[in-house]
């Protein structure tokens, strides 16, 4: 049970955050990230990588951000502007241009919500099958036959 509330949960979470990453991808305003401070994100599987944060030009030149974290994890710190977009003049996150910043947390998110509702209908399957009686763990007792006198 506590596996598929995981499931659903986090499909929840890693589908939404996938589909606003894509939104603001196909909506937001194109422009260019420059990093300016890195830091290592230690994660426990042990592919460490560089979370950055920086500044924003809209490709236009129409405005800039001082301060913007980007929604990725590099390798090692960009020394170039990177594409990225952002939602507008004052969005504080900027989501790089590569498809993997919104597909990949869309596509684990959608597994997770997958494995959470065949879960939930294989459930519901075994309680149908096996009655309310067999569900509750009680069993009702059958009429013994008589025995002949």
């Amino acid at each position: 049970m506590l596996v598929t509330v995981v499931a659903l949960g986090a499909g929840v979470f890693l589908l939404g955050g996938g589909l606003m990453r894509l939104e603001t991808r196909l909506t937001g305003v194109p422009g260019h990230f420059r990093a300016e401070h890195c830091e290592i994100s230690e994660s426990r599987h042990g592919d460490d990588g560089l979370l950055c944060t920086g500044s924003f030009e809209a490709e236009d030149g129409s405005f800039r951000i001082a301060q913007v974290d980007v929604e990725t994890v590099f390798d090692e710190k960009p020394t170039e502007p990177v594409a990225a977009t952002v939602d507008g003049p004052s969005a504080t996150v900027a989501v790089e241009h590569r498809t993997g910043a919104w597909l990949l947390p869309a596509a684990t998110g959608l597994f997770c919500l997958i494995v959470g509702v065949r879960n939930v209908v294989v459930a519901v399957r075994h309680t149908r099958r096996s009655g309310p009686s067999a569900a509750s763990g009680t069993a009702e007792a059958e009429p013994s036959a008589k025995s002949p006198a």
